[in-house]
């Protein structure tokens, strides 16, 4: 039976800052282009080519300043480039970071956005200390230790977070919930907004 947690763990929510700042800059040297275009007084111009750099800032920031990942006792939310995951813990069967973070749970893997692996070149070695604390159950059946899992990186870090408090909830919460119970949202808002964009910058290439 499940146990009751003896205290509210805190919250850790990782949203890469290198990705924000990056947002920033492509959206603050858009929207200096745009102003440009319009203190030119050329209309036709600016109605030309006004789409690339309103379809640049926006992938800006659908790419690097909206995705996260939050953890937290209830569930894991992973908030994607078009879409939010909201896992369960009692759906996690394994954590990996071979490409990125990604969570597998028995009707589909959940991959991190937010936290991409760096790959064999971007960690030279796992130090025993990044992972001496946890046990091997953290890590799943079939799972082996990858230089993405050192904490040295970022998806290292956002992977000992989840691994620990995986470990840590283990008899807090049920085991295998029903596979509904992962809730996944489609950012329509998102896709409109892209596809909006991405048809102006079409259409206005098309003017003569």
């Amino acid at each position: 039976m499940p146990t009751e947690p003896s205290e509210p763990r805190p919250t850790f929510e990782y949203r890469p800052m290198f990705g924000r700042v990056l947002a920033c800059i492509v959206g603050v040297v858009c929207l200096a282009g745009v102003i440009g275009l319009a203190l030119a007084g050329d209309n036709g111009n600016l109605l030309r080519t006004v789409w690339l750099p309103m379809l640049l800032a926006f992938l800006a920031f659908a790419l690097f300043w909206r995705p996260k990942i939050v953890v937290a006792d209830e569930a894991v939310t992973v908030v994607n480039v078009f879409h939010t995951v909201v896992v369960p813990w009692g759906l996690i069967e394994r954590i990996d970071t071979q490409y990125s973070v990604t969570l597998h749970t028995p009707t589909r893997r959940v991959s991190v956005w937010a936290a991409p692996s760096p790959g064999v070149r971007g960690a030279i070695g796992i130090e025993r200390a990044d992972v001496q604390n946890l046990s091997t159950s953290a890590y799943g059946a079939g799972n082996s230790v990858r230089p993405g899992d050192s904490v040295s990186t970022p998806s290292g870090q956002v992977a000992f977070v989840l691994r620990q408090r995986w470990e840590e909830l283990q008899g807090e919460v049920p085991a295998n919930p029903a596979p509904g119970a992962l809730l996944y949202t489609l950012h329509r808002t998102t896709i409109a907004v892209f596809g909006a964009l991405l048809l102006g910058f079409a259409l206005g290439a098309l003017l003569p």
